[in-house]
Parts: C-alpha cells; structure tokens; sequence
C-alpha cells in the first residue's frame, strides 16, 4: 500500500508541472505587438529630437537677428594705428559704405580688402572687439624714390611702383629714369633685375657721398648709370660697375671736382683708377 500511494504521488506531481509548464508558454502574436511598441518609441523620440532641432535653430535664427539689429552693437570706434597718409574718415567711409555699422554684420575681410586698394596701404588687418569697436592695424608704403614712367609715381624700398604723383604730393625724392610703363608691367627678369638695381645704387649713394643731393639715376642698356647731382647737376657716369664699387669711386672723384672750380659737367668714372671730366653735353 504505501509503494502504490508513492507512485501515484509522483504520477500527479509530474502531471502538474506539465500542466504549468503549458500555462508558461508565450501566447499567440505577443512577439508582434512588442516589436510594434518598440517602433512607437523610436518614432515618437527621432520626432522629439528633431523638433528640438527645429526650435533651436528658430530660437539661433531670432536672436542672430535681434543681434544684427540691435543699437547696442553698433560700431562706434574704430581703433586705428596712427599713419601719414591714410585718416580715420577714409576707413569710416569704407566700413559705413557696407549699408550697416552692425558689429556682428561688418565684414572685417570685406573692408580689409577694400583697403588694401588705397594706394598708401601696403598690409591692413581688421578685426572685431565686441561690443561697438573696430580694430585697424596699417602699414604704409615708404617712399624711397620717383620713377617717371607715363607719370611720376612713387616707388617704394622692394621697387614697386605704388602711387602716381598728384599735384598736392611732394616732389622731393630722387628720380629713377630710363624705364617705360610697358617694360615694367611685362614683368620682364631683365627689365626688373635692372630696375631693381638702379633703385639699389640710388639708395646706397643717398646713403654715402650723395646724401640729399641726388636728383635723378638713369640706366641706358648701352651706356649704363649716370647720377645726376641736385645742386649743379653734374653727371658720374660709372657704366654697369658695381653698385657700391661705383659709390667708392664717386667719393673718391669728389675731393678732386672740388678743386677744379668750375663745376664740371660730366664726370667719367667708367675706367679704373682714372677720372674723365668734360663739359655737360
């Protein structure tokens, strides 16, 4: 009797697990509607992103136009280095030119650019200093000498012909002659190694025997240099010799026309160790 009752006791027990087991079983279409709970949710959170996307370029949009309009950002100085030849109202005329002095709408490279035209201006930086200021930094172009090409124009210490002459600018350098307008602006090696050594020459020599009197260089593809003297107008003719070989010679030919009196005309310095005087031509 009791192996019998045992065995039915096990019999049950194991029916009912099974039972269970059954009842635990994933009903019809449950996986379905998971999947379909999961799409909602990425749907309904791409849609909240991009509506935050959406709000916060409307709300980037606002406030850059409230910015571009409002008075407080107004340009109301310009910061600017001091210079001889370029004035505070020219840059003003420039940056008020661009049809608003909104600090956040100024184009800082629009205006460096347009004042990199100016004929004096060889650099210019712009830059903004919130809230209502400009900052301009100039470099101007140094003069070291003429150049009478269609016009006189002033060339500075790289050989660059930069400014023509107008009857208000001073006419106190020396002037380099014997080139044209269309030799220049072909860009010809030759033409430019020349010029730049005429401009070399007429340098060292304002820098060594002819300081402030020197009135004209001249360079003849035949002849070669001649300097011209301000005060009476005598010429050193030293050929294609180096530059500053030909500004020892001069020194050495100035002692000598001092004691010649009369103001000699031509000076010729082209032979070594000799020196040719003759009447101007």
């Amino acid at each position: 009797m009791i192996e019998y009752k045992a065995y039915h006791r096990t019999s049950s027990g194991r029916r009912g697990y099974e039972r269970n087991a059954v009842r635990k079983k994933a009903r019809p279409g449950s996986e379905g509607r998971m999947m379909r709970a999961e799409r909602v949710r990425l749907v309904a959170w791409i849609a909240a992103v991009l509506i935050a996307v959406v709000l916060v370029g409307v709300a980037c949009a606002s406030a850059y136009s409230w910015l571009t309009r409002s008075p407080m950002f107004s340009v109301r100085t310009i910061d600017m280095n001091p210079c001889a030849n370029v004035t505070l109202e020219e840059v003003w005329t420039i940056v008020r030119g661009g049809g608003s002095t909104n600090i956040w709408s100024v184009p800082a490279r629009e205006v460096s650019r347009k004042l990199s035209a100016h004929p004096w201006i060889r650099a210019v930086s712009v830059r903004k200093a919130f809230p209502d200021r400009l900052v301009v930094r100039i470099e101007e172009h140094r003069p070291v000498a003429m150049v009478n090409l269609d016009a006189l124009w002033y060339v500075n210490s790289d050989g660059k012909p930069f400014k023509r002459l107008t009857t208000y600018d001073p006419k106190n350098l020396a002037i380099i002659t014997g080139f044209s307008v269309k030799e220049l602006r072909s860009g010809d090696a030759v033409t430019v190694r020349n010029f730049r050594r005429t401009l070399e020459l007429l340098q060292l020599a304002e820098a060594g025997p002819l300081r402030k009197n020197l009135s004209e260089v001249h360079f003849d593809p035949q002849d070669g240099y001649t300097l011209v003297t301000r005060d009476t107008g005598v010429q050193f003719k030293i050929g294609g010799m180096d530059s500053q070989k030909a500004v020892r010679r001069i020194e050495q030919a100035l002692p000598r026309l001092s004691s010649l009196g009369n103001s000699p005309g031509i000076v010729d310095l082209k032979t070594e160790g000799r020196i040719f005087v003759r009447p101007g031509e």
